[in-house]
């Protein structure tokens, strides 16, 4: 059996400041982030933009940025801008596929149940110690997010000691909630509902 301590779980998460989803870039599957970065932005795509990149497999292979400062528009790797969601004190991965269910007649007189997976849905939270005084990952800046309906790109990590398995995608912030009470830490919550596809990395 092989467990991890829960310790070595951590939500990450971008701001990206786009109202409207993210692109997304399918690479060829040998390619890494190195073979993507300076080549031609997904069309579409505008100056600062964000979009994930990731293989026809459903691998998570990075983040892009959209540089159009140079005279041909190129993309530059922004994986390393994600961070750590601040002073978790816990964080949960939710994933749930729809299933689609019909009888039918099975020719001796009764029926058999089929079903079929739709569409899968899945949600990412975080509940943590409110740290007025952290810049990006805090509760603050999830708020701001929060109130002008921001697309997010997160990532929920599990560090296995030595190697790391993580989920990624776009979101947008269900829910946020701050509180505190008297002679108490404050604390705060967050959720994150996941647009298209979670991706593994």
């Amino acid at each position: 059996m092989a467990t991890i301590n829960s310790n070595n779980l951590a939500v990450y998460a971008l701001d990206t400041a786009m109202t409207s989803p993210l692109g997304t870039f399918v690479c060829q599957p040998s390619d890494v982030m190195a073979d993507v970065l300076n080549s031609d932005a997904p069309a579409g795509a505008e100056d600062d933009d964000y979009f994930l990149v990731v293989k026809a497999d459903g691998s998570f292979v990075g983040i892009a940025q959209v540089n159009g400062t140079t005279a041909s528009t190129v993309v530059t790797d922004a994986t390393s801008t994600l961070s750590i969601v601040a002073l978790a004190t816990s964080s949960s991965l939710e994933t749930s596929n729809s299933l689609n269910e019909t009888a039918a007649r099975n020719g001796s007189g009764g029926s058999t149940n089929f079903i079929a997976s739709g569409a899968m849905t899945w949600s990412t939270s975080v509940d943590g110690l409110l740290d007025v005084a952290g810049a990006t990952g805090s509760a603050i800046s999830v708020m701001d997010a929060a109130r002008d309906k921001k697309y997010m790109i997160v990532k929920f990590d599990m560090d296995e000691g030595g190697s790391n398995t993580f989920y990624a995608g776009q979101a947008l912030i269900e829910s946020v909630s701050i509180s505190g009470g008297v002679d108490d830490i404050a604390t705060y919550s967050a959720s994150f509902s996941g647009y298209g596809d979670l991706y593994k990395g």
